[in-house]
């Protein structure tokens, strides 16, 4: 009986996408250390599922799985968050409550900003029909 290969479906997201989940999943895995104490309060209060939940959703986009769509709606919905925290952490309120913490969490939190930006151009740049013309 002959064995037989098959060369595995070529990647939907490019290489690029995929440094750049992963350049994201670091941002946050930082910020997530960073805040310790911050994230239990987080959790407790509901403000940090959503970004928990991106943060796991984000690993198929670092594996290079899941469609160009899916990828997308991910980058879009991850710079929404990324600049509602920036909003949240240069608040007045949240200055004077955390002081440096609130500073430094609202420059990690534009730094996803830039990252999530450059994921949903270069996403939709590489899925754009253009791209995709033979010619």
């Amino acid at each position: 009986m002959p064995i037989t290969i098959t060369a595995a479906p070529p990647a939907d997201l490019s290489v690029t996408s995929r440094w750049l989940a992963g350049a994201q999943q670091t941002k946050d895995t930082l910020t997530i250390i960073g805040m310790n104490v911050l994230l239990v309060f987080g959790l407790l209060c509901g403000i940090a599922i959503p970004g928990l939940v991106l943060y796991f959703l984000r690993w198929k986009l670092v594996r290079g799985k899941g469609r160009r769509q899916s990828a997308l709606t991910h980058w879009g919905i991850t710079l929404a968050h990324e600049f509602c925290c920036v909003l949240l952490f240069m608040s007045t309120d949240m200055q004077n409550e955390l002081h440096e913490w609130g500073a430094g969490l609202a420059v990690g939190y534009g730094i996803g900003c830039l990252i999530s930006l450059a994921g949903l151009l270069e996403t939709w740049q590489h899925s754009s029909p253009a791209t995709n013309s033979p010619y």
